[in-house]
């Protein structure tokens, strides 16, 4: 290595203000490698790049040159085309036809290059005209060169570059070995190429990143990288944070939590999606306590059962907001259970001394943590949720720092946020994806997140997308489908992403949104024992009916069912996994269910499809299957051909027990629909059940229509009090 190569490299880092971390994984390379980059590349990164190639023991000026391959049009100036062949680089188009296609010609072109030891950095596509937009287009990775490097046998080194408070940070991940799937058609597209690439880096990034920190040490670094000073949270109520008053204000009130509070226990939140939620949220964190996200939805008696299976004996909530929702009576069943202690009196509770010292402890976060708390693990748990109880009574499911981390983890891989982004939280805390998702994921990625109260105030939230200019907005079939009644034509202009998930999307909601906005709904799948997300389609690889391909990380192995031939019972494996079930009258400690694959693995209780290209299709719960003539119906799919046959109505399937005497001795189980169409009948019903190539045996024995099918607070169908109008009390 020549010494002023050497030099001037490290005067560019110090001057550009470069950070790296990892080096040392690209020195103990010595043959041909890949480079892939996480994000749309900047002249800088080519600067930093050659700097790393420099660093490689006698590789400096000898062999193939690193290939810095960038879109002719991105902006590299002029001094720096003259620099970089002084430094041994060459920018090459990966555009550029070098045979009679493209894409083969760039294939073997690469591949030849890494098989004589040189190396290559190849960045996605983003044309300087859309580099401050935040509807600008998404990245396009160029996935055929893992192929390349698949066919040259050449490690892949993938960089995760981020903005670091004014400075440019960058990562190098232990290397992968490319082993792409052996199936011939993902070989030959380059779009699930593309995918493979982002499933790469996602994977590297969880090797690289879990086990090292908690919420709060992930907090506290997100707010050195994006600047103390950068927009953070707003809410309904008018109020903000910074990243820098975010801290101050969890430090200052974790000094009266933690008087009112024991070390280690779980405490509840009673509060809607807001500014002063996530402040607690974090306050609790900062002195080693476990938040409990409450459902005020469900009822007092579910809640008290949830404090009891939690041991939850602390509850903090809000005055107004009890007062705003009618939620008096809820709360005076609580109090007879658990100290219920509001926010608005804690406030009074502060001395000024205790508000110096929050003060103080706010300018060193991350030692003051580890002061507080010093038991404090990735692997221990930092949520306590509880699932929706459609089905049953709700179990309590704990989820570790490692968990909620990697799932923000695996989402970044597959969704590209930007700085200008900022996403619509119309999700309660209480929902696993309200909170993963919809909080944690923005706050640690540095955009900006404007929490909404309730999901169902359908004229107020598209009005409220127009004037923030939201671009990120996830939700489920039934508010998606109520928005978009609501909204005028341009409220959803600014949107990028709009995600579905918790229920089936229906083709009428997928329509109304492209026929009104231009917005394709992107279906998602998730369960709260999977922090939540474990599937999504994405612009790179969607397919209309599935939930998307599994996220980085995850693994699925499909288990036969008896009955039913077309789909196979779902377990998972990944680092989003919860710790535990916490179960009503159990043991104060979590634990998975047993499965037939060993440890770490969970059965999701959901029958789905899997095809070639690995896109996953929900057919329903396993419990959600009747057995009629021997054969194993799907009640989802009875909910579908009922959503064709009327589609601006809510419809719910159920089984009902067959009465033996009124069908001459008979056994089994009865379909009957209810919808909210006033005037349901077979005949309609049949006619549909032919398109769509369905056997009668799909078809209900009986329909029944209501004025509201009951919903759970988190959009779902609540099935138990579907089933409570069916069956009356004994009492009638």
């Amino acid at each position: 290595m020549k010494g002023w190569r050497f030099i001037v490299s490290k005067l560019l880092c110090r001057m550009l203000r470069l950070e790296v971390q990892g080096a040392e994984h690209l020195t103990g390379v010595t043959t041909g490698c890949l480079l892939i980059a996480n994000h749309p590349g900047r002249f800088r990164q080519g600067i930093l790049l050659a700097w790393l190639s420099l660093q490689q023991a006698g590789r400096g000026s000898e062999g193939e040159p690193l290939l810095f391959m960038v879109h002719p049009e991105a902006p590299l100036p002029r001094w720096l085309r003259l620099l970089l062949p002084a430094l041994h680089i060459h920018v090459a188009d990966p555009t550029e036809q070098r045979g009679a296609h493209t894409l083969a010609s760039s294939s073997q072109w690469l591949s030849q290059h890494l098989r004589a030891g040189g190396r290559a950095l190849v960045l996605p596509m983003a044309l300087p005209s859309h580099a401050v937009s935040a509807a600008r287009p998404h990245l396009k990775p160029y996935g055929w060169s893992l192929l390349a490097a698949q066919q040259a046998e050449a490690p892949v080194l993938a960089l995760c570059c981020e903005p670091r408070n004014r400075r440019l940070g960058l990562t190098l991940l232990p290397p992968l070995q490319p082993t792409l799937p052996s199936e011939g058609e993902l070989r030959l597209r380059r779009q699930y190429a593309a995918q493979w690439a982002q499933d790469r880096l996602g994977e590297a990034a969880l090797a690289h990143h879990l086990g090292r920190q908690t919420l709060w040490q992930a907090l506290c670094r997100a707010a050195h990288r994006h600047g103390r000073r950068r927009m953070l949270l707003s809410d309904a109520t008018g109020r903000t944070a910074r990243y820098g008053q975010l801290l101050t204000r969890a430090m200052i009130l974790s000094r009266i939590l933690s008087q009112q509070t024991e070390p280690g226990s779980r405490v509840g939140i009673l509060l809607p999606g807001s500014v002063a939620a996530t402040t607690t949220f974090f306050a609790l964190h900062a002195i080693g306590r476990i938040p409990a996200l409450l459902n005020f939805t469900v009822g007092a008696a579910p809640l008290r059962s949830a404090c009891q299976t939690g041991r939850i004996s602390v509850v903090y909530t809000s005055r107004l907001f009890v007062h705003k929702a009618g939620l008096e009576p809820l709360l005076t069943g609580l109090q007879s259970q658990c100290q219920v202690h509001f926010l608005e009196d804690v406030r009074t509770l502060l001395k000024p001394w205790q508000l110096l010292a929050g003060g103080l402890l706010a300018l060193f976060p991350e030692r003051s943590h580890r002061h507080l708390a010093p038991n404090s693990h990735p692997a221990q748990p930092a949520a306590l949720l509880f699932t929706s109880g459609s089905e049953g009574e709700p179990k309590g499911v704990l989820l570790s720092h490692d968990n909620l981390l990697a799932n923000g983890i695996q989402m970044r891989a597959r969704i590209d946020l930007h700085a200008e982004d900022l996403l619509l939280n119309v999700l309660p805390l209480f929902h696993a994806f309200g909170l993963t998702v919809g909080t944690l994921l923005p706050i640690l990625a540095g955009i900006r997140c404007h929490c909404l109260p309730s999901p169902l105030d359908y004229h107020h939230i598209p009005e409220v997308t127009y004037r923030t200019r939201a671009t990120l907005l996830a939700g489920t079939d039934t508010f998606l489908a109520g928005y978009a009644r609501c909204a005028d034509p341009g409220d959803f202009q600014w949107m990028r992403y709009v995600v579905a998930g918790a229920e089936p999307l229906r083709e009428e909601t997928r329509r109304l949104w492209m026929e009104r906005f231009g917005i394709r709904i992107l279906e998602g799948y998730g369960t709260t024992e999977a922090s939540p997300v474990l599937a999504v389609n994405t612009p790179l690889a969607c397919r209309p009916g599935s939930v998307g391909r599994p996220l980085p990380g995850v693994a699925c192995r499909l288990d036969a069912v008896p009955g039913i031939h077309d789909g196979a019972l779902l377990s998972v494996k990944g680092p989003n996994i919860m710790l535990g079930y916490l179960l009503p009258g159990g043991e104060d400690h979590g634990c998975i269910p047993p499965s037939p694959h060993g440890e770490g693995w969970y059965a999701s209780g959901d029958i789905v499809r899997l095809d070639e290209q690995g896109f996953l299709y929900i057919l329903g719960r396993v419990k959600r299957f009747a057995k009629i003539a021997g054969e194993m119906i799907s009640l989802a799919a009875v909910e579908q051909l009922a959503a064709s046959a009327w589609p601006d109505h809510r419809h719910a399937a159920v089984a009902l027990g067959v009465n033996q005497r009124e069908t001459g001795g008979r056994t089994g189980e009865q379909l009957v629909l209810v919808t909210e169409h006033p005037h349901p009948n077979r005949r309609t019903l049949l006619s549909h059940l032919r398109t769509r190539g369905l056997a009668e045996i799909h078809l209900p024995g009986r329909l029944v229509s209501v004025t509201a099918i009951p919903l759970l607070g988190s959009g779902k169908i609540d099935y138990a009090a579907v089933l409570a109008l069916l069956i009356p009390s004994p009492g009638e």
